[in-house]
């Protein structure tokens, strides 16, 4: 058996660009810097903060929306990870709908919560 080639006999390497979008997409499309100012915005930077109560890594979540609605990226990222050192991935892959969204003021209110989780992708 060569360097590079399976048991099946097929020549391991790369994907190509687009197979790996194909297959590796993120499930909701990143926000916008512009979008992601005006999501941020939506919240109401709640004192008791109940989507912060209902995170199971306790990230401060009224602190990064606010950096993000005040143009400040990095900020919202060091918030993020100062807490959770895997808040990239966990943003991927944590049922925010079922957490934080799911107890958000706006949830309550209007049904619509603010998206926590696409703008902590």
């Amino acid at each position: 058996m060569s360097i590079g080639k399976l048991k099946s006999g097929i020549v391991a390497g790369r994907l190509s660009k687009e197979t790996y979008v194909q297959n590796f997409a993120d499930l909701h499309t990143p926000l916008g810097s512009h979008t992601a100012r005006i999501e941020a915005e939506r919240c109401y930077f709640c004192f008791d903060a109940p989507c912060q109560t209902a995170c199971p890594t306790d990230i401060d979540i009224p602190l990064f929306i606010r950096e993000i609605s005040n143009s400040n990226p990095l900020g919202a990222a060091k918030t993020i990870f100062n807490q959770n050192i895997l808040g990239g991935m966990c943003a991927r892959v944590c049922p925010t709908e079922t957490l934080c969204e799911e107890v958000c003021v706006r949830e309550e209110a209007e049904g619509k919560p603010v998206k926590i989780g696409q703008l902590q992708r």
